[in-house]
């Protein structure tokens, strides 16, 4: 299967992982939506700041307030 886990990181560097199942990850106005196995969607204030292939492990930094 192709699908990825997501990682939110924090700027403390502090990561919880917050996702699973993600298939697709689309930019949008500042944020990124990211898109279920199930066709579920939900939209994360974040950047992507790391992927990585061999762990289905995708890591984005939450926006700094």
């Amino acid at each position: 299967m192709c699908e990825a886990r997501v990682i939110l990181q924090d700027a403390h560097g502090n990561e919880v992982e917050a996702f699973e199942d993600i298939t697709t990850i689309v930019p949008e106005a500042g944020a990124l939506k990211l898109f279920d196995l199930y066709g579920g969607h939900t939209t994360v204030a974040a950047e992507l700041k790391e992927v990585r292939l061999l762990d289905h492990t995708v890591v984005l930094e939450t926006s700094r307030s």
